[in-house]
C-alpha cells in the first residue's frame, strides 16, 4: 500500500520520523505535566485507558510500566519517540490514573530532613488532579 507521495511506508524515510511523532501526540508540543523530568519513575496504575488512549505507544508504555518501574527516558526510548512526545502521551496515562509516579516514605530518614522531592510531586500531582484549575506552580 502507498501513501499520499506514491512510497510505501517502510520506504518513507526521514519524513516518517518527523510527523510519527506529531501524530503520536496529536499536535501537541507540551505535556500537561510539565515537571515530568526524564529520570522520573512511572508505574502502572489502577485507571483504565478509555477510547483516546488506544494507540500503539500507549499500550506499549502501560505494558512496560506493569512490568516494574520505568523512567521517562527509558519508556520514550522503548517505544521510539522524542522525549518531549513521550511526556505528552505520559501525561495524558497520568491524567487517566493508567500511569502514577510512585511513592517511596522514608520512615528510617533522620528528623528534620526535608521530604524527598518525589514524594512532593506525587502530592503535587494527586491535588492538581483533585483541583485542576488550581493555579500551583511546580518547582
Amino acid at each position: 500500500m502507498t501513501g499520499p507521495s506514491g512510497r510505501t511506508p517502510s520506504s518513507a524515510g526521514p519524513e516518517a520520523a518527523t510527523i510519527r511523532p506529531y501524530l503520536a501526540t496529536r499536535g501537541r508540543a507540551h505535556p500537561r505535566h510539565r515537571w515530568l523530568r526524564p529520570d522520573t519513575l512511572l508505574t502502572a496504575g489502577d485507571g483504565r485507558a478509555g477510547p483516546n488512549l488506544r494507540d500503539v505507544e500507549y499500550q506499549q508504555m502501560v505494558k512496560l510500566c506493569r512490568q516494574r518501574h520505568r523512567s521517562v527516558a527509558e519508556l520514550a526510548g522503548t517505544v521510539h519517540l522524542p522525549l518531549t512526545a513521550a511526556r505528552v502521551l505520559i501525561s495524558d496515562l497520568i491524567d487517566a490514573s493508567v500511569l502514577m509516579v510512585p511513592v517511596t516514605v522514608y520512615t528510617d530518614s533522620p528528623a528534620g530532613n526535608a521530604p524527598p522531592t518525589q514524594l512532593l510531586e506525587a502530592l503535587r500531582v494527586g491535588l492538581a488532579r483533585k483541583w485542576p484549575d488550581a493555579d500551583v506552580k511546580a518547582g
